[in-house]
């Protein structure tokens, strides 16, 4: 974090559980030490190096990019990068992290209406000849959740349907894809 920003973004201590994702840690985890719209410091035993690119996810808070800014003694700093609307929107789910307030209340609206499927489908992960049974949740045009028993790492490449995305966030029985630019919700239904 620069000492610009430090001073430029109020920073809100929380104890929130946090998966990342660096060129040099796949799948790992640590501890949120505080976090503001510039930035978070987390404990952790990464092996990211300072200006490594991060994709972070705090619990509650969901996706966060940015890079390694300052590492210190059991943990690392990573600067956002993040458009002012993002900066506006993780505000808001901060503040609704340190309130208990669920965010869902906190929205005005989505960007992209989600459409209510429970659509039986199979999915399979890039590189795999395996398929795997699923249901359809609901859909947008940038994603979908996924009702599945099995559940690709975040960041694999799946197809569900026809329909081809990254896998974003695990949820409580599947996971969630944000699709592939070429793709739209009408294939998954014709």
């Amino acid at each position: 974090m620069t000492d610009e920003n430090r001073r430029q973004f109020e920073r809100t201590e929380i104890d929130l559980n946090v998966r990342f994702i660096s060129k040099e840690d796949l799948e790992a985890s640590g501890k949120l030490l505080d976090v503001s719209e510039g930035g978070l410091a987390m404990a952790t035993e990464s092996s990211a190096n300072i200006g490594d690119p991060v994709i972070a996810y705090p619990e509650g808070l969901g996706r966060l990019s940015g890079v390694v800014k300052r590492k210190f003694e059991g943990g690392v700093a990573i600067e956002f990068e993040l458009s002012e609307a993002q900066r506006t929107y993780l505000k808001k789910r901060i503040h609704s992290a340190v309130s208990g307030v669920p965010y869902i209340r906190l929205l005005e609206h989505r960007a992209h209406k989600r459409i209510s499927l429970n659509l039986a489908s199979e999915a399979q992960e890039a590189g795999s000849n395996e398929t795997f049974q699923c249901e359809i949740v609901d859909i947008s045009e940038t994603g979908g959740r996924v009702r599945a028993q099995t559940k690709p790492a975040i960041g694999a490449e799946v197809r569900v349907g026809s329909l081809k995305g990254l896998v974003q966030r695990h949820t409580a029985d599947g996971f969630a894809i944000e699709f592939n630019a070429a793709a739209t919700p009408v294939q998954c239904c014709a």
